[in-house]
């Protein structure tokens, strides 16, 4: 494997970088920062959503009256795409990833996922008087991550030490045969 850059590597690379540079001065000036995965934020009025331990569940609702909660998403054709600004040696290793965390919401378990009283997460508690509803955490957007993954080694240096000890431990038995 060579160490020494083609001309068509080359190219990618300051191709790379200008267009790295356009993005940071066109969305620059209209931020105070620009990230490798861009994000959007959103208050979203969702029927339902899941719980920590998974489980799905109504969100109040009320006619007009709807539940709203703030969700930062991956901009469109931002997941599974390469991080921006990341080096070029990396560039194809990296990924922008949908992350989550969880909100608090005003909820209602279905008869299917009614959930015992005593096995309630911490945070859960019943709203009395409100025909079922009760507070507990759902699942929300929170924001787009980007993540490298390291490249696969075939074999790795432990490997390679102990085959070379295994040869050398097998030339010795040889050569003591030999004598």
């Amino acid at each position: 494997m060579s160490h020494f850059r083609t001309d068509e590597e080359a190219g990618w690379k300051r191709s790379h970088w200008q267009e790295m540079q356009m993005i940071l001065k066109k969305e620059g000036a209209q931020n105070d920062v620009v990230e490798c995965c861009p994000s959007v934020l959103e208050m979203v009025a969702k029927k339902g959503g899941r719980t920590p331990t998974g489980l799905y569940v109504e969100l109040y609702e009320d006619g007009e009256n709807k539940q709203r909660l703030y969700e930062l998403s991956c901009a469109p054709d931002t997941v599974d795409k390469p991080c921006r600004f990341v080096d070029a040696r990396l560039y194809n290793q990296s990924r922008c990833v949908q992350k989550y965390s969880y909100s608090y919401a005003l909820v209602r378990y279905s008869s299917a996922t009614e959930m015992p009283q005593r096995n309630r997460p911490e945070g859960h508690f019943s709203v009395p008087g409100s025909g079922g509803w009760s507070m507990d955490y759902i699942r929300v957007r929170a924001g787009c991550e980007c993540q490298i993954t390291p490249p696969k080694r075939k074999i790795t240096h432990r490997k390679n030490l102990e085959r070379h000890r295994k040869r050398k431990r097998n030339r010795r038995i040889v050569e003591d045969d030999d004598t």
